[in-house]
């Protein structure tokens, strides 16, 4: 048993692959007792990528700011084995990116964060440093050294201007070592230094990975004191661990003689006038041997000047002493999904380097930059030349689409890709493709493909298909199998002109409003009902829902209960769960989703809810005796104008977008069941002092949202000219983003009175003629707008304005009726007018008449909110003849027999 326990420890204990640190002697670095030199390129984005597929931030006031996300882990160990693949033992990281004022409203997260209290230190961001443990915990199983900058000079990635604005603070107070931003830039190093990594269980102090700590990135006026201050510093914290004097174009004499200065460093640019291999002899005896020298940074030049630089590393010794290593700028990896990262380096027309190399950055010299690089290594390591690649493993298989798009994570050294497929009448399988490249330069996503296929003649069923990577040393194993068939349905619904396309036809619906189907799906919900309404919907032709995204706060009595978001981006995971499986529900029924993000109105939280939170005083509540309408109004307008309020929505927005869903493992942007993202319920441009505000808010959050799921569609939920201040010209101002896909417009007859319950049948008229006026008018604008429209909330009360669902329907049985001529005359004629989403569907939920129909907490919910009579504008499933109406015009709209 003893031996059985020590072999089971022994099996579970990692294999690490460094016994030393890297340490120095003189003017040399070594691992172990083994003279260590590196040749190797700088790769900047291994913990944060800067996507240039993306584009500009529109949303960032410095007109230059980039979008940003978060590596996988497959992505971190793919880019570290590349690496070490190739035969390179050492990389250069970017800085720690510290937050800047416009972040929430890019989607970008960043390193290090704002202090809590004011002139408190910085904070570590928990989920970025996570990030950084994994790129660790790979970098230390695949054999890879790390150079880690603190803190950048530069703008780029939010560098000592920004951390100095943190304490109103000037960005060149970041040198005085008795300023606040120079206290919190120690208070960084410390949090960095001494965090425990999450997944390897050490100290960032104890990791051998870890060559070296630089003091940051071109700290171009750093003094004898800043240095030798910060030096001594990251020495007291990691003694084991070395550091790089992060100066940039000149060389201090005191960091030479410095103790805790381990490594000189130069960065190497045209535009300094330094890019040539004369800078590499001048620093070598200017140093005089008293420190190991690199080349940190060089490069964006032609082939022949990198060649000349690195040969004179690797070659040229002044007194004996050589440099200890070089790494050209920059390096870029694969994408989780296929494809490579690329970033342009400005107006120098060189772009970053891929590993292995590829034809397709000819242009770009990269096959030769990148054999300079493996060439260099080797001849440090005392060989002739750069040892083969080594066979490539086999490359994940990501996904295969409906129309045989496939796409896949790349082999660390693959330079090409065979295809196989398998019909399932075969037991063979057969090549397809051969000589497929991954290494395209300005790979995009969202147009770019991998590789496609084409169906068979005359087959229907499913097909299998892998993916072999091929280099110059051999083959991979085949990738893993993924399956597709001719009846899997297609993607995404898109748009194309003034029209809704799904499955490649034009897309009409009649649709409803569902906003309580996640509390139902919720594990503490009511699935055995949520079921039985799908079913019903479905039968109905009913396959459009317009959900809620959850309700904030759940405080007042006029709210909906429990709330998704309970404190400011702190969320129930019930409910998360709940929604989770209601879109797995509706992608099995075909369903598509309409999900709003927050709400104008006090009955989900809302807009007031996030004002309150952000210290604007008690929310007028309407419903309370002696609170007007305008009283909230007046409140709730404050939003647009409200940084913080906005900027927790935004996090908000990301929060979900970038949710994975629990059930079927699908990012909610990559889901096809979301049809559209709506900004929010109705959010109204309530007087003059919110015209401008409203449409910069509005302008951002799309921004946003097409940056984070360019795949679905946006709207922006608002109500037309009603929400509008009453002006057409005013609605079609707001929506001249040309991310908005799609038009929305809402009507309530009774609300405004267009409908008298004293009066049922002559107002019915009224409401109708009205109602077509008001639709007609915002068709108008979209035609001229080339943009479709959809009527996604209106409801008309049951006879009387009833609660009850025994009650008759006729009058709205009769309105629904001459509403929805409109959009069949809509589809015949290829119209603006795409789909209408009645408020609300209530199913089988029963209101309880013991409070006068008023909601209390744990009565079902229904389509009417909790601050209305419940059952008012609900369509329950035992209203036949209005669920008969909307069955037939789906039918005709579908053109599908059901």
């Amino acid at each position: 048993m003893r031996l059985l326990t020590l072999l089971t420890a022994l099996i579970a204990t990692p294999t690490l692959a460094f016994d030393n640190y890297i340490t120095r002697t003189g003017s040399e670095l070594y691992d172990g007792n083994t003279p260590f030199r590196f040749a190797s390129l700088n790769a900047p984005e291994l913990h944060r990528i800067e996507d240039d597929t993306l584009g500009v931030c529109k949303n960032d006031s410095r007109s230059w700011g980039q979008y940003f996300k978060w590596p996988t882990s497959d992505e971190q160990k793919n880019w570290v084995q590349s690496f070490v693949k190739s035969g390179l033992n050492v990389t250069r990281t970017y800085v720690f990116s510290v937050a800047q004022k416009d972040d929430e409203k890019c989607a970008r997260e960043t390193h290090i964060l704002p202090p809590e209290e004011k002139d408190g230190m910085p904070r570590l961001n928990e989920k970025a440093m996570r990030i950084f443990d994994q790129l660790i915990a790979h970098s230390d199983n695949e054999g890879l050294r790390l150079i880690i900058p603190f803190i950048d000079h530069w703008e780029w990635w939010g560098g000592r201007k920004q951390l100095a604005a943190f304490y109103a603070e000037t960005d060149d107070d970041f040198y005085n070592t008795n300023s606040k931003t120079y206290a919190a830039y120690k208070s960084i190093i410390k949090q960095v230094i001494t965090r425990k990594n999450t997944i390897t269980g050490r100290y960032y102090y104890e990791e051998k990975s870890i060559m070296a700590w630089e003091t940051g990135n071109e700290l171009v006026k750093s003094t004898t004191d800043f240095v030798s201050q910060t030096a001594a510093y990251i020495k007291s914290l990691a003694p084991n661990q070395l550091v790089i004097d992060g100066n940039y174009l000149s060389i201090l004499d005191s960091s030479l003689d410095d103790p805790n200065i381990d490594i000189i460093s130069n960065h190497f640019y045209t535009v300094n006038g330094n890019n040539k291999p004369q800078t590499v002899k001048n620093d070598l005896k200017k140093i005089a041997g008293k420190k190991p020298y690199i080349v940190g940074e060089f490069g964006l030049q032609p082939i022949e000047g990198l060649r000349d630089i690195m040969e004179t590393v690797v070659n040229y010794s002044y007194n004996g002493v050589k440099a200890s290593g070089a790494m050209i700028w920059g390096f870029r990896g694969r994408r989780h999904n296929g494809g490579f990262y690329w970033h342009a380096e400005g107006d120098s027309g060189y772009y970053s380097y891929h590993l292995p190399g590829f034809d397709a950055g000819k242009a770009n010299e990269e096959k030769k930059v990148i054999q300079l690089v493996r060439e260099s290594q080797a001849k440090m390591n005392g060989l002739e030349s750069a040892p083969t690649l080594p066979v490539p493993q086999a490359p994940i298989l990501r996904n295969v689409t409906k129309d045989l798009k496939l796409s896949w994570l790349g082999s660390p050294v693959g330079e090409h890709y065979s295809i196989e497929r398998k019909l399932s009448n075969s037991a063979d399988w057969e090549r397809v493709a051969s000589e497929v490249t991954d290494g395209k330069n300005k790979f995009n996503p969202q147009k770019d493909t991998l590789f496609q296929d084409t169906w068979p003649a005359g087959y229907s069923g499913e097909i299998s298909y892998r993916v072999i990577a091929e280099n110059e040393a051999g083959k991979s194993a085949p990738s893993n199998v993924v399956n597709t068939n001719s009846n899997n349905k297609n993607t995404f619904i898109k748009v194309e002109g003034s029209q809704f396309i799904k499955n490649g036809k034009p897309y009409y619906y009649v649709g409803t409003n569902y906003w309580y189907g996640p509390l139902l799906a919720a594990p503490d919900g009511d699935r055995k009902r949520l079921i039985k309404e799908l079913d019903n919907l479905a039968n109905n032709g009913i396959k459009n829902l317009r959900i809620l995204a959850g309700a904030d706060g759940g405080i007042t009595d006029s709210s909906v209960k429990p709330a998704l978001q309970i404190k400011p981006n702190e969320y129930n995971e019930n409910l998360l769960i709940g929604l989770d499986y209601l879109l797995a529900e509706m992608s099995k029924r075909d369903m598509e989703a309409v999900l709003y993000l927050n709400n104008n109105w006090i009955w989900s939280g809302g807009m007031s809810q996030y004002l309150q939170w952000m210290g604007y005083g008690d929310v007028p509540n309407p419903f309370e005796e002696g609170v007007s309408w305008q009283e909230y109004m007046d409140y709730t307008e404050q939003f647009y104008s409200c940084d913080p309020c906005k900027a927790s929505y935004y996090k908000h927005v990301k929060f979900l977008l970038e949710r994975t869903n629990s059930i079927t493992g699908v990012p909610y942007k990559n889901d096809p069941t979301i049809m559209s993202w709506q900004l929010a319920n109705e959010p109204r441009v309530f007087s003059e002092k919110s015209k401008i505000p409203f449409r910069q808010w509005v302008n951002e959050s799309v921004n946003l949202i097409n940056v984070l799921a360019p795949n679905q569609l946006i709207s922006t939920g608002n109500e037309g000219a009603a929400g509008s201040m009453g002006s057409l010209e005013l609605f079609r101002e707001n929506h001249t983003n040309k991310h908005i896909d799609y038009l929305t417009m809402h009507m309530w007859p009774k609300n405004w009175s267009w409908y008298d319950v004293n009066n049922e049948a002559e107002s019915l008229e009224t409401a109708i003629d009205e109602a077509n006026q008001y639709m007609s008018e915002h068709i108008e604008i979209a035609k001229s707008m080339n943009k479709p429209i959809v009527m996604s909330e209106f409801g008309f009360p049951r006879n009387k304005e009833s609660n009850s669902p025994k009650s008759l329907t006729d009058y709205r049985d009769k309105f629904y009726k001459a509403m929805f001529r409109n959009i069949t005359h809509s589809r015949n004629h290829d119209g603006e007018l795409a789909g209408f989403n009645f408020w609300a569907y209530a199913g089988y939920g029963v209101a309880n008449p013991k409070s006068n129909y008023i909601w209390q907490e744990g009565d079902d919910y229904l389509g009417d909110p909790a601050q209305e009579p419940q059952g008012l504008n609900s369509v329950f499933a035992t209203d036949v003849s209005t669920l008969k109406i909307i069955k037939k015009v789906n039918v005709n709209l579908q053109g599908v027999n059901q």
